[in-house]
């Protein structure tokens, strides 16, 4: 009941601004927090009140365009697939966005650590974590997939991956920690914004990592080092995810058959993408479109 009244809510609040439902919204609520999962909404202003829990957004798209206003301040910036904002309970803000997004939201309470202290986070308009982001994409995959029916989730699992977010939240991004972000050691974002578009133009090749390197100007090692540092994936598993997120976009289109989804993804068979998929996903690529 409660995962149906929130639901409705944001797509209530989506309808006052003018912005229609997006393609897939999913919502889990945990006991000292929630995670919600959007796929494909559209452009937008929202202006939101302020929350009784700590806000992490993390942009799931490749390139997104964000404004963000909130305590006086106004950030406005491109923001990369696995780029966050922190936002501390308490905070009315503002947010827009140009294009259409997909979008993980976790909302965690200050009390989810459990042992009688707050956790208290600072504001960060845009940043990256190496450690937090493989745990989002999980959340994303988890929360997106079982979405439907909360009895589908594993609840024991995202619960256990919410709280290794807030402890790392709590060690690098909350009042108790030095207050500096760490210092990224990884790719510059103009290099990161090259080889992602990169990848995303090419997922129907035979990608290797000299052709990924040679977009950054570095060795293959240092590349393969620095952008495991940078995403918390090494290139070849984000290169095999982003393929699988993409053959669920045209799966649940419907207009392409096995065959062709498997070629135009860079797959050498269709028996191979289906093992892929099944692994990844739990479900092969025909069960994922019947059930979608």
């Amino acid at each position: 009941m409660a995962s149906t009244i929130h639901h409705d809510k944001w797509l209530s609040v989506l309808d006052q601004h003018g912005i229609p439902p997006p393609r897939a919204y999913h919502y889990l609520p945990l006991a000292r927090g929630s995670v919600q999962t959007t796929e494909g909404e559209l452009p937008g202003v929202v202006r939101l009140p302020e929350f009784g829990a700590h806000a992490l957004v993390v942009s799931m798209t490749n390139l997104q365009h964000m404004r963000q206003k909130r305590e006086g301040s106004i950030f406005e910036s491109d923001m990369l697939r696995g780029e966050m904002s922190l936002m501390p309970r308490g905070t009315p803000s503002e947010w827009s966005w140009k294009h259409e997004c997909d979008r993980l939201d976790v909302m965690v309470g200050p009390d989810i650590l459990g042992d009688g202290k707050d956790l208290e986070v600072v504001s960060r308009f845009r940043f990256r974590d190496p450690e937090m982001e493989p745990i989002c994409r999980r959340l994303f995959e988890e929360v997106g997939r079982n979405g439907e029916s909360e009895q589908q989730v594993e609840r024991l699992y995202v619960e256990s991956l919410v709280t290794q977010l807030a402890v790392l939240l709590m060690r690098r991004h909350s009042t108790l920690s030095s207050g500096v972000p760490a210092v990224p050691v990884g790719l510059t974002r103009t290099q990161m914004r090259r080889v992602l578009d990169y990848i995303e133009s090419n997922l129907n090749a035979d990608l290797s990592l000299g052709d990924l390197a040679g977009v950054t100007d570095l060795s293959l090692h240092h590349f393969a080092h620095m952008f495991k540092q940078t995403m918390g994936a090494a290139p070849h598993r984000y290169v095999l995810e982003r393929r699988v997120e993409r053959a669920k976009e045209l799966l649940r289109s419907g207009r392409s058959s096995l065959v062709d989804i498997s070629l135009s993804l860079g797959f050498c068979s269709q028996s191979h993408f289906t093992n892929t998929f099944r692994r990844m996903v739990g479900a092969t690529p025909s069960e994922f479109r019947m059930g979608d």
